[in-house]
C-alpha cells in the first residue's frame, strides 16, 4: 500500500487553517488579542497533538520549529480576514470553509500517519477523526459552548469518518496516494460546506 509519507509543509498547512478557525472563534465571542492567540494556538495545534499522544511519537507540533510560528501567523491573519469578508453572513461562510479545510487536512493526515504506524483500519480511522475534531472540541469548551461535534447540527465528525474510511479503502488499491487524499479530502470538505450550506442537520437521539 503506497501511503504518503506527510511532509512538514503539509502539516504546517493544516495548522495554519486550524489556527485562523479558531481565531476567528475567539473574534465571534469578543475576546481581546491574547485570547484571540491563545485559541488560534489551541486550534492549530490540539487535532496534532492529540494525534503525537495517541501514536506515541514525540510531537511534531513542539519539536518543529515551524508548527507553532504557524498557529500566531493564523492567529495574526484573523482581523485582515474579517476585514476582508464583510458582511457577518460572509464571515459565518468563511468560518465555516477555514474549518472544512483543517477539518479534511487534519483527518487525512491522521488516519495516515496512524497507518504508517502500522494500526489496524479501525484504529487508523478513529485517529484520523480525533484529530480532525480535536483542536475543534477543545476550542468549544474553552469558549463555554458544547461541542459542535457533540450536538445536532452540520456534519463535522460525519464528515470525517467516510472521508477516512475512503481513503484508507482506497490505498487499499493501485490508486495513487496522492489522488487518494486529494480526493477524499474533498469529499470531508464537501460533505462539511454542503451540510452548513443546505442546512443538512443530524438528528438527537430519542430520549429514554
Amino acid at each position: 500500500m503506497d501511503f504518503l509519507a506527510i511532509p512538514l509543509w503539509l502539516d504546517v498547512l493544516a495548522i495554519g487553517f486550524g489556527a485562523m478557525a479558531g481565531g476567528l472563534a475567539a473574534r465571534r465571542h469578543g475576546f481581546d488579542i491574547v485570547g484571540v492567540m491563545f485559541l488560534a494556538v489551541i486550534g492549530g495545534l490540539g487535532g496534532a497533538i492529540l494525534r503525537d499522544l495517541l501514536l506515541q511519537v514525540p510531537i511534531r507540533a513542539l519539536h518543529s520549529p515551524w508548527l507553532l510560528p504557524a498557529t500566531i501567523m493564523g492567529g495574526l491573519l484573523v482581523t485582515p480576514l474579517l476585514s476582508a469578508l464583510g458582511t457577518r453572513y460572509r464571515r459565518e461562510f468563511g468560518f465555516v470553509v477555514i474549518d472544512a479545510v483543517s477539518l479534511a487536512m487534519y483527518s487525512l493526515i491522521g488516519a495516515n500517519k496512524a497507518h504508517l504506524m502500522g494500526l489496524p483500519f479501525v484504529s487508523s480511522v478513529f485517529v484520523g477523526v480525533l484529530a480532525g475534531v480535536g483542536g475543534a472540541v477543545i476550542r468549544d469548551v474553552l469558549v463555554n459552548e458544547v461541542p459542535e461535534n457533540f450536538r445536532p447540527g452540520s456534519f463535522y465528525a460525519l464528515a470525517a469518518i467516510p472521508g477516512c474510511v475512503g481513503y484508507l479503502l482506497l490505498n487499499m488499491t493501485p490508486f495513487p496516494a496522492a489522488i487518494s487524499a486529494l480526493t477524499c479530502g474533498l469529499l470531508i470538505f464537501g460533505l462539511r460546506v454542503s451540510s452548513w450550506w443546505f442546512k443538512w442537520h443530524s438528528a438527537p437521539v430519542a430520549r429514554l
